[in-house]
């Protein structure tokens, strides 16, 4: 059942899909429409009790005072009337003050489809490495093709690039205190989105560029469609979908670049759909009993979560002893009110909140009653005793964050890259609702559970950090260069020397 840490990657604004990067379609039915004061006050009454009643998490990172004074402000700046778009633009900041990446706000299916529509004129032509509060070009979709990738974009129609990134992350969730998977989302394809979100769109943008040689030029750039070239590849047939899926999302090799070692990649916790994680996994570890590898690296950066009892089942083959991945998941009610109320898009509530999967364990305080939650002994066949590398980095977030913190507390581990995005001490996550809002249909993402990891440190809210940090350069970035697992064979190197030394 996938209940804990529940992958949500969408972690957009409004959750929009990529827009057709085209011309010519005709706009739907405008959906642009005004709600009363009266309606919008509602609205925001509504929100607030689900939020401070119900969310597991809602004083995890922010405290009780601050978020009063941050409801009273968002409330006090409702206007006369406001568009749907315009409410959730007040509502948005308010929502990522929570700090968790859980926790969001989105459209109605009606204002998306506008939205979608309404901006496929206005595509930003660039796409952006982020460093720091700086934009460097990743991608060059513009009617200038001697712009070089790696320039430093300095503003953006008057706007300094610093001020743009501390003004989108605003209306980002993420856990905790940490910047860099806001960074992520933004750079994983969702920059222009938020961009036309915040500060509109326009066809032409002005845009001030700063080459290699520090000369800054300043020029007027419109997107650019690729012109098709006819030349489409032959459909795959299911059965070559399916494995060409599950390729991206599993395999384990033995590369020769260092001897005796595995390398398990893992971009996200949800080849269950498309087959059984128990038999994948005892191959796997079956093979690399069988390949006598004394080193395992286990590459988790692309991992947003996902079937958190995968991760659990995966622990499994490296730990020692009697271990936990998940020490607790709690909520503050046994139902909520918006499932009794029947506000909610596409939940089977009987199914989620039967007494076998939710029970009392406290005062005011309510459990989920799943498997993994709690002790477990690893497997005795084909478990992994050799040494373990997990490379790590700001996309790794819910599940395959909870599982790289509690693997590291309970398991000697080599950690390399950067900090996870999801939180050390957990996430609030288990099950996910959709509440709609009565009046504007805006669409409120709610975890119900406070999941904890094995991590016994005061939480700090942030990351799981890396024993080994590695940093890229914009040049390096432009190479696809992979530092992380270069340092990684590094490592398995000195160590085997050391070896041979003693």
């Amino acid at each position: 059942m996938r209940l804990l840490c529940v992958v949500i990657l969408s972690v957009t604004l409004f959750c929009w899909s990529q827009y057709v990067r085209g011309q010519g379609a005709a706009l739907p039915i405008n959906y642009e429409r005004k709600f009363s004061k009266v309606e919008l006050r509602a609205d925001f009454r509504y929100l607030r009790s689900i939020l401070e009643q119900e969310h597991p998490g809602i004083n995890w990172y922010t405290s009780k005072e601050s978020m009063n004074i941050a409801f009273e402000d968002a409330y006090k700046k409702i206007a006369d009337e406001m568009t749907e778009k315009d409410f959730g633009l007040l509502l948005k900041p308010l929502i990522a003050k929570i700090r968790c990446g859980h926790t969001d706000l989105r459209f109605s299916p009606e204002t998306r489809k506008w939205e979608r529509a309404k901006n496929r004129s206005f595509i930003l032509p660039l796409g952006f490495f982020i460093q720091g509060d700086r934009l460097f070009i990743a991608r060059n979709e513009s009617n200038d093709a001697s712009l070089v990738l790696g320039s430093e974009v300095l503003e953006i129609e008057g706007n300094t690039a610093g001020k743009i990134l501390r003004t989108l992350r605003k209306y980002l969730p993420s856990d905790g205190y940490g910047e860099a998977f806001k960074d992520a989302t933004l750079e994983a394809g969702f920059f222009d989105e938020y961009y036309l979100s915040v500060f509109g769109g326009k066809e032409k943008y002005q845009i001030s560029i700063k080459n290699s040689q520090g000369e800054v030029k300043s020029q007027i750039l419109e997107f650019k469609p690729r012109v098709p070239t006819g030349n489409r590849p032959p459909r795959l047939s299911k059965e070559d979908e399916t494995q060409r899926r599950l390729t991206r999302l599993r395999g384990l090799s033995f590369p020769k670049e260092v001897a005796s070692t595995a390398l398990l990649r893992i971009s996200s916790f949800s080849y269950d759909d498309y087959e059984s994680f128990l038999m994948t996994h005892e191959r796997f570890f079956q093979e690399i009993e069988q390949n006598h590898a004394a080193n395992l690296i286990i590459d988790l950066r692309q991992n947003s979560g996902g079937n958190h009892e995968i991760a659990l089942d995966l622990m499994k083959y490296l730990m020692d002893s009697t271990f936990v991945l998940t020490s607790h998941a709690e909520a503050p009610v046994m139902i909520p009110s918006f499932i009794l109320n029947n506000d909610v898009e596409e939940q089977d509530a009987s199914r989620a909140f039967s007494e076998r999967i939710v029970k009392k364990c406290g005062e005011g305080t309510y459990c989920l009653n799943v498997p993994s939650v709690g002790k477990h002994k690893p497997y005795e066949q084909y478990r992994f005793k050799g040494n373990l590398y997990i490379l790590i980095g700001e996309q790794t977030f819910s599940a395959a964050s909870s599982f790289v913190a509690s693997l590291k507390e309970q398991r000697k581990a080599t950690l390399v890259g950067r900090e996870t995005g999801g939180g050390e001490a957990g996430c609030n996550g288990g099950i996910i609702s959709t509440v709609v809002l009565p009046a504007t249909k805006l669409r409120l993402q709610f975890p119900h559970f406070r999941i904890t990891t094995a991590v016994k440190a005061p939480n700090i809210g942030r990351g799981v950090i890396p024993n080994v940090n590695v940093e890229y350069t914009i040049q390096e970035r432009l190479n696809k260069a992979d530092l992380e697992l270069e340092k990684t064979y590094e490592l398995i190197r000195r160590a085997e020397i050391s070896k041979l030394g003693h």
